[in-house]
């Protein structure tokens, strides 16, 4: 379970509460030592029966405990928690680079991807949302997030290798995350991929920033690295340098994210793989939004310490 505040400078009027409990007890001296002057107490308390003077400590828990509910109440905290769901949205992210062309998994790791992604969606609830990504070195929006399976299949199978080199793994998050922001539904990204992040604007920190934004905005990623790291980055083929999965990356991504990570070397591992996915769509995070309740706890002793005030710490007449 987490806690986020959507107004997290709200709390920094917690610091108040010091200060509150200074001036009671100072007003209270302060004013004890002005009654004493004038009234005679002796004579009152075996009028009335009880002490005239109190610290009204009972009345300070109150007010305190008022201000803290309200306060915490106006940060917007939000409670995040693994729990069955009824829907999930996805957002498929194929890797489009000049090595995805290897035929290590004939035809080729980019046609496998694509056959089984379409596969995929054939086992998902009808109302299912679900965006295209593909990217090398930088990202292309294939298909917004959408519930027709239709336009979804159509994006998928319009992917083609890019010619802008590099993969760009962060990028490719980011825009998965900004793509399933769009309602309060479970959130998951499936990321194909045969390679390591080799672009991005910081390329040692581009995959770690990415990552801080998929985790605040609690996105599930499940990695797939595709291929037998027989194959060629492509477009050296002179050279027949090979594509390196970067196996440890993938498997923070997924462990980091609540998500799996899939080594795939077949047609039928990364079918295996995305069946094993939809299996578990089932859970996902849900959010809750606490700052109702804590508003009406707060207005609840708000209201309760106006009774007492009117009742039992009544000032005499």
């Amino acid at each position: 379970m987490e806690i986020e505040f959507t107004n997290s400078y709200v709390l920094l009027l917690l610091l108040v509460i010091p200060i509150l409990v200074v001036l009671h007890y100072y007003f209270f001296e302060h004013n004890k030592k002005k009654a004493m002057r004038f009234a005679n107490f002796a004579a009152m308390k075996r009028v009335t029966g009880t002490h005239l003077i109190t610290k009204n400590t009972a009345q300070l828990i109150l007010r305190v405990l008022t201000i803290i509910f309200l306060i915490i109440a106006i940060s917007g905290p939000i409670v995040w928690y693994d729990s069955e769901v009824s829907l999930t949205n996805y957002v498929i992210a194929i890797d489009s680079s000049a090595s995805m062309v290897s035929q290590d998994i004939l035809p080729n790791r980019l046609e496998v991807a694509k056959l089984s992604a379409n596969n995929f969606l054939q086992t998902l609830e009808s109302s299912t949302k679900i965006g295209v990504v593909s990217f090398s070195g930088v990202s292309f929006v294939k298909s917004p997030l959408t519930d027709d399976l239709r336009k979804v299949t159509d994006a998928i199978s319009s992917i083609e290798i890019e010619l802008i080199g590099g993969t760009d793994i962060g990028a490719a998050l980011i825009t998965s995350v900004n793509m399933l922001n769009v309602d309060d539904s479970s959130k998951s990204i499936i990321l194909i991929t045969d390679g390591s992040d080799t672009s991005g604007t910081f390329v040692e920190d581009s995959v770690q920033t990415a990552l801080s934004y998929v985790i605040n905005n609690h996105v599930k990623v499940n990695t797939i690295s595709i291929g037998t790291g027989k194959g060629g980055a492509g477009y050296i083929d002179e050279i027949n340098l090979p594509a390196v999965i970067d196996k440890e990356g993938l498997g923070i991504i997924a462990t980091r994210t609540g998500g799996k990570f899939y080594e795939i070397k077949s047609v039928q591992d990364l079918n295996q793989a995305l069946s094993d996915i939809d299996s578990e769509s089932e859970e996902g995070k849900v959010s809750f939004n606490t700052s109702y309740i804590l508003f009406a706890i707060g207005l609840f002793l708000l209201l309760f310490e106006w009774t007492l005030l009117n009742t039992r710490f009544r000032s005499l007449p």
